[in-house]
């Protein structure tokens, strides 16, 4: 069944014989349709392609990133980075801090990332560095990751998130996150306060509740 409808027919036959097909060590099988002018080089040569898609492999997830995901990271934050919507980032300084990371993978291509700088013995996390590809934006992506990571704050006993931003105040303000003052912040990241940038701070008071719910910046 798909969107209430019981699927019969073709269609039906199709899927099951793509379905076998993965059962017995098939990667990929892609169904299009042949009146469709270029579906074939659409679906082939596309990210997100034309046809239907059935595959035993992750298609798309959030997972941690690791030290074989900087490459990706740094081409989807560069972007940014040149528009001064982030802080510039080095490939080494993103090695160092690459557990820090959670990415949105998508067909081998990130397309989706922020991290996460715990203090945890003042309490409180910075999130920073939330960048979702321009052709995904809009789509929830980055609403995943800020729970993925407020989850995983709540975990680590994090009651309050901070964040600097020049540009994506509205984003964030949507989300819970109340204006604030460079005042308010710990005074470790005080000493760290880039006064060029001139970031509005921005902080987020978890709620304890979602401890039993768990499962755009700096």
């Amino acid at each position: 069944m798909t969107g209430g409808r019981r699927l019969d027919g073709p269609v039906r036959r199709f899927l099951e014989f793509a379905v076998q097909a993965c059962q017995q060590n098939v990667r990929r099988v892609h169904i299009l349709d042949r009146a469709d002018n270029g579906a074939l080089l659409l679906e082939l040569f596309t990210r997100d392609g034309h046809g239907t898609l059935v595959t035993a492999d992750v298609y798309e997830g959030l997972r941690k990133a690791t030290i074989e995901d900087v490459g990706g990271i740094l081409e989807l934050i560069k972007p940014l980075e040149d528009e001064g919507v982030l802080v510039r980032r080095s490939r080494e300084l993103l090695e160092m801090e690459i557990d820090h990371f959670v990415i949105i993978e998508r067909d081998g291509t990130i397309i989706g990332c922020a991290a996460l700088y715990p203090c945890t013995q003042q309490g409180y996390a910075e999130l920073a560095c939330v960048a979702i590809h321009p052709e995904y934006r809009n789509s929830g992506r980055g609403d995943t990751l800020l729970q993925y990571l407020e989850n995983r704050a709540i975990r680590s006993d994090i009651r309050k998130l901070v964040v600097l931003t020049t540009r994506t105040a509205h984003w964030f303000r949507e989300r819970g996150f109340q204006p604030s003052d460079r005042s308010d912040l710990p005074n470790g990241r005080k000493l760290l306060y880039n006064y060029q940038r001139n970031s509005k701070v921005f902080i987020k008071l978890l709620d304890t509740a979602d401890d039993n719910n768990s499962g755009d910046a700096r």
